[in-house]
């Protein structure tokens, strides 16, 4: 009976709803199934198609691109590469904040027009537009990346989601309808976890049986340490988990697939620039959505190489409401300069790691990612039931802990080990115990915050 409803959502149901409300994400869902098997020089063709097509919308509907490229000369009917885009200054968070409607595009009206937010690192919400157009190439892409991991549409999904905004919109009767109809998600809020959540996670799990778990990462492995460490063997098994919005760590998608008895499938996305890239079956790094999306990689101004680190800038070549034009996410990854043996074109890539700013800088100059100790910290140190990294300047680091049951003699002598070994013999650490630790407003959990700014290291 499942298997006929799935296929009766996705036949009838779903294009039925398309034509209500007038989406073109059927139509871009079937170009993005044939364009991801293009050869890699055929998508970059199309890439630079679009990026002709978008800067010269920008240059001539948004006041503030057409300043910036009248300033620095760039011409966008020109554009023959992509290489002839890096004239262009880099777009930052401030540029958004500071020029938001100078940055609209004003042959958009406020009705063609989806406003967003999200928190930034620095506390300060970044508001931004897409068009509905862009919404629903979105979820065309969101779709397509999903299919790689075994979902279709009509399939029931459970998703372990840290961001009570994501939660508000399957609250009204309307909303929900539309979930039980057509989305099938059961939504579980991990915005605070305790052992009484995890275990009515499980019972509502058990109940529900999605065939697809699509969760933050540092709370999917949460769920499943807790059932391991709790020996519950009645626990649903989906076909594969989905992790998105946090690091996910080897350690974590070793706990992850043995829990689950099923392959993670990582994925890189943000909410200005939507999906921009998934592992598929092979998982032999991320494909970027390249049909979409525009990436470079750049160290202290200039592209980096294959499997070298660098600042990310996110092209959206789809959003023409309020373009995103090199614009630096603060984020770090690399190309990895691998093809992938499933036969698509789409370039793999890599994140060294989550927000720059998760990153502390030792006394010698190295760079440690926070997310990583944090997780090494909570899997080897006695007693230690979560953990934070505070770094105030180069030779301070403050621990944040909430003490588990364990937490004795021993886990201060592992601190005294260990912590040296990471940040070596000169920096000074303290320890601070807590409560908990709160989330961020946008609903993750943040390992590390650093007041030293790691970018200065590219």
């Amino acid at each position: 009976m499942s298997g006929l409803y799935q296929n009766f959502v996705k036949n009838i149901v779903y294009p039925l709803e398309t034509i209500r409300i007038g989406s073109s994400a059927r139509r871009h869902l079937a170009e993005l199934e044939r364009s991801q098997f293009f050869s890699p020089e055929k998508i970059k063709e199309l890439q630079v198609e679009r990026l002709r097509r978008l800067l010269i919308h920008a240059y001539e509907n948004c006041p503030f691109y057409t300043d910036r490229f009248n300033q620095c000369g760039f011409n966008p009917r020109k554009l023959q590469t992509i290489e002839d885009m890096q004239i262009i200054p880099v777009t930052t968070k401030k540029d958004i904040q500071d020029n938001n409607e100078r940055m609209r595009a004003v042959n958009y009206s406020d009705d063609q027009l989806e406003p967003n937010k999200t928190g930034g690192s620095t506390g300060s919400p970044l508001f931004f537009y897409h068009d509905m157009d862009r919404i629903y190439s979105r979820e065309a892409s969101t779709f397509r990346h999903n299919r790689w991991a075994g979902w279709d549409i009509g399939m029931k999904t459970a998703y372990l989601w840290g961001h009570r905004g994501d939660l508000s919109g399957v609250q009204n009767v309307k909303a929900r309808l539309r979930n039980l109809l057509l989305e099938r998600r059961l939504i579980l809020d991990t915005s605070s976890i305790s052992r009484e959540k995890l275990t009515a996670f499980n019972q509502a799990l058990n109940k529900y049986r999605p065939e697809i778990y699509i969760a933050y990462a540092n709370s999917i492995f949460l769920f499943a340490r807790f059932l391991k460490e709790t020996g519950i063997r009645d626990y649903h098994r989906p076909r594969a988990v989905i992790t998105s919005a946090e690091v996910l760590e080897p350690s974590q998608r070793q706990v992850i697939e043995s829990v689950f008895e099923c392959r993670v499938f990582d994925r890189y996305g943000s909410r200005e620039t939507s999906l921009i890239a998934s592992e598929c079956d092979r998982h032999s790094g991320l494909h970027l959505c390249a049909e979409t999306l525009l990436l470079e990689f750049v160290r202290e101004g200039k592209p980096t190489s294959p499997g070298q680190p660098g600042k990310t800038l996110v092209t959206d070549l789809l959003n023409f409401g309020m373009p995103f034009i090199r614009y630096q996410n603060e984020d770090t990854g690399c190309w990895t300069g691998n093809n992938c043996g499933c036969g698509r074109g789409l370039p793999l890539m890599s994140i060294a790691g989550g927000r720059i700013t998760d990153f502390l800088i030792t006394p010698e100059g190295q760079i440690i990612s926070g997310a990583a100790l944090t997780i090494y910290l909570i899997a080897n140190a006695p007693g230690v039931a979560q953990a934070q990294l505070i770094q105030e300047n180069i030779n301070e680091v403050t621990f944040r802990i909430v003490k588990g049951e364990k937490f004795g003699d021993a886990t201060l002598r592992f601190f005294e080990r260990e912590i040296p070994r990471f940040f070596g013999p000169r920096v000074k650490y303290s320890i601070e115990y807590v409560e908990n630790i709160p989330l961020e407003s946008s609903g993750k959990y943040r390992f590390s915050i650093s007041k030293v700014d790691p970018s200065e290291m590219f």
